[in-house]
């Protein structure tokens, strides 16, 4: 299993983990950091989780070069076997969480590209029904 954290401004971070936890029942797994919803300090949390994580283990922020993932890079970026990705989307999360692989550098890379964002198009001509969404 790999370790995971989710960084984030605001409730992104803990409402993803909602969200994973409904679909999977495995939101305990992952850690979160909801950063400016208070005055606290989130950085200790940061270094604390990529001291203690097990190896290999993945940070996700939510803004390449937002001020969350700038203390992420900043803090723990040169770790071994830390992995930082950045505009995370839940698809991405659920993947890395739910993944059978030893997780490396080419596997995460794998993973974030089945991941990526899709626009969808439908014709108003389409009769459309959940069973189409199943395959």
């Amino acid at each position: 299993m790999t370790a995971i954290l989710i960084a984030s401004h605001g409730h992104l971070a803990s409402g993803l983990q909602s969200s994973i936890d409904i679909l999977t029942g495995r939101g305990n797994e992952i850690h979160t950091i909801d950063a400016y919803v208070d005055q606290h300090d989130y950085v200790p949390e940061i270094k604390h989780f990529a001291k203690t994580a097990s190896k290999p283990c993945v940070i996700f922020t939510d803004l390449n070069g937002g001020s969350v993932n700038q203390k992420v890079v900043l803090e723990v970026g040169e770790q071994e076997g830390v992995y930082i990705v950045t505009q995370a989307n839940l698809a991405v999360v659920l993947s890395v969480l739910l993944d059978t692989e030893t997780l490396t550098s080419k596997r995460l890379d794998q993973l974030i590209n089945e991941s990526q964002v899709q626009r969808v198009q439908v014709s108003a001509t389409e009769d459309l029904s959940d069973s189409d969404f199943l395959a």
